[in-house]
């Protein structure tokens, strides 16, 4: 695999759109005038953060419950013909309606009342359906029907651990009474029996979800953008997949990264690890599985924590400090090299190949012909930053990430001597004053020296197009404004608002210059 050719795109995460029928987080309607936006700023490629499901009331996108589907929080009610069918939002509660308005009010998502609203929301229009689709010659409850057949286990597996934990109250599978715990075959037919209409309530919103993708792609097709998805390396502890395969999702150490610069101990994530030795006794068929479904989704994917696919950092109770998992570096190269030209069979992926990595994690990449990442401020050997008119072409340019700084944020952050290098190795600043203020003309500079450079993709955050400093996460923090960055704007309305606008205008001759 190589890369779609040389063009450039967004970073911008599906909860941060705006509509004026969402329900306080951008659902899937928003995006087609998002793409409009796009397609008159000349950029190509979308790049979102995870869709998959997340536990409930957890705001972060990489608290999976399922490697794969879809989150339905995403779903766009207005769209949804149950949901108008069952009154739409007249049918609301007076308190209802008092806190959406609220939720659509309020600058960052709030999830405290975006997560109840939208729940009881789509549980009417799914009782709407079953009242009046439940007709076995219903086309609708037939193409329900075929679709939740053709899914396989993947569907049934989430949907049964959906409403089985629904039923334990949240607690967690491993809590659950031994027989619905280890799988019993019985206790599994009868519960699914006992919770059918449950079930097949899950099994309905990836249904719905999926249909509306499906729209969505369609739409960013004739836009003329591709839609690049964010691939977790690892699912949740509390996940389907966990429960479902045990023997490769393991829970007896837990994966994190090892000591560097940045932590004399490393980072200590909690969650569980492959065993990819098991993997490689049925030929991989769950990862193939996972790949094959997160393709038919988007036309590029980002695979998370890359070197995680070469090594894992793992502490148990006989290393609480860690090892590495194989421990060698023969295994390491061998691995890899095997994991990724796997996962990019007949698709296109980008690798996270970011943090502390080994050499030989880029150099294999780079013989596979995927692109990795260049983040242009951590592009440097010392003191000195790289040229991106050298960056390797099989590349992805970027000015950060959804985990960094906004580039306003670091070039005031940074030191004196940190600015004058950049400018000096960066052509596009040449001229450029350089003072600790984020000017017009350094944001400008910035912004050109990414595109310009001879990485075949770029990507550059939403913030970092705007010049503003809101961010979107920040590690290691648990705070309530983490994953809830909204944009200002009603993504239908970006081109008769002048500041989108003009920076729709301003990027598309900066792109067209860069002849992406």
């Amino acid at each position: 695999m190589s890369t779609p050719g040389r063009l450039s795109g967004l970073l911008l995460p599906l909860f941060s759109l705006r509509a004026p029928t969402d329900f306080g987080i951008g659902d899937l309607g928003a995006l087609e005038g998002l793409f409009t936006w796009m397609k008159a700023a000349r950029q190509r490629l979308l790049m979102l953060l995870p869709l998959l499901p997340t536990a409930p009331g957890d705001s972060s996108p990489y608290a999976t419950r399922s490697a794969f589907g879809l989150n339905p929080l995403f779903i766009d009610l207005s769209a949804l013909p149950e949901f108008i069918a069952s009154g739409g939002e007249a049918a609301l509660s007076a308190e209802e309606k008092q806190k959406l308005a609220e939720a659509r009010a309020a600058p960052r998502v709030r999830y405290d009342l975006v997560f109840p609203l939208k729940d009881a929301a789509l549980a009417r229009a799914f009782d709407t359906f079953e009242a009046r689709h439940w007709a076995p010659q219903s086309e609708r409850a037939r193409a329900f029907r075929q679709w939740r057949e053709a899914q396989g286990d993947w569907l049934e597996d989430y949907a049964l651990f959906t409403a089985i934990s629904e039923q334990e109250q949240r607690r967690a599978w491993w809590e659950w009474p031994e027989p619905l715990r280890t799988r019993k075959p019985d206790a599994l037919r009868a519960k699914a029996t006992e919770l059918e209409r449950r079930v097949r309530y899950h099994a309905w919103l990836q249904w719905v979800a999926e249909q509306q993708w499906d729209a969505v792609r369609a739409k960013a097709r004739a836009q003329d953008v591709l839609l690049c998805g964010d691939e977790p390396f690892i699912i949740g502890q509390d996940s389907a997949d966990c429960w479902a395969y045990p023997t490769i999702l393991r829970r007896d150490a837990r994966l994190g990264v090892p000591p560097d610069d940045f932590s004399a101990t490393g980072q200590d994530w909690g969650l569980p690890y492959f065993d990819f030795a098991a993997m490689e006794k049925d030929d991989y068929a769950w990862l193939k599985s996972r790949a094959k479904k997160a393709a038919s989704y988007y036309d590029l994917r980002r695979v998370d924590h890359a070197v995680g696919y070469f090594r894992q950092w793992i502490r148990d109770e006989q290393t609480p400090t860690g090892r590495f998992i194989p421990p060698d570096e023969e295994s390491h190269r061998r691995l890899g090299r095997k994991h990724f030209e796997l996962l990019s069979e007949g698709a296109g992926i980008v690798a996270e190949d970011l943090g502390v990595i080994p050499p030989f994690v880029r150099s294999i990449l780079a013989e596979l012909r995927l692109p990795g990442y260049r983040v242009m401020r951590w592009e440097r050997d010392g003191n000195d930053y790289r040229h991106p008119h050298h960056f390797p072409p099989v590349s992805l340019v970027t000015t950060g990430t959804h985990d960094t700084d906004t580039m306003a944020e670091w070039w005031e952050g940074a030191r004196d001597d940190e600015r004058h290098a950049a400018a000096r190795a960066w052509p596009e600043m040449q001229g450029v004053p350089v003072t600790r203020e984020f000017t017009p003309e350094v944001h400008r500079g910035m912004l050109a020296a990414a595109l310009n450079s001879s990485s075949d993709l770029c990507v550059l955050p939403w913030q970092d197009v705007l010049g503003t400093r809101d961010r979107i996460n920040l590690p290691g923090s648990m705070s309530d404004s983490n994953w809830a960055y909204r944009i200002s704007q009603d993504a239908g309305a970006l081109m008769s608002d002048s500041t989108t606008r003009e920076a729709a205008e301003k990027l598309a001759w900066l792109t067209a210059s860069a002849r992406r």
